[in-house]
């Protein structure tokens, strides 16, 4: 309960009522921005996941798609592809050699 001399403190300085109600307001306001700052943030997340889940399938199938065109093409050529993966070899066979 308010006592007399609480009201007239309140009264004889107005100021002081109105900076707690504003803090107070202030306060709230804050909590409201953040909570919808929270909720932005998850669908943005959200989004992303989406995004990054359709961009990891679309990797596997061109991954894919990739792998059987290789495995086509050594099928059809063996002996080539043999001479290439030995020059490739030789290759980092010799770059690694001369760098120690």
């Amino acid at each position: 309960m308010a006592t007399t001399s609480d009201s007239i403190r309140t009264l004889s300085n107005p100021t002081r009522a109105t900076l707690g109600e504003q803090t107070s307001k202030v306060a709230e306001e804050v909590r409201e921005l953040g909570n919808i700052a929270l909720s932005s943030a998850g669908e943005a997340l959200q989004s992303v996941k989406e995004r990054g889940g359709e961009v990891l399938e679309k990797g596997k199938e061109r991954a894919g798609a990739a792998r059987e065109g290789f495995e086509g093409y050594v099928s059809e050529n063996p002996f080539k592809s043999v001479l290439i993966a030995a020059g490739i070899g030789a290759l980092i066979g010799y770059g690694i050699r001369s760098r120690k």
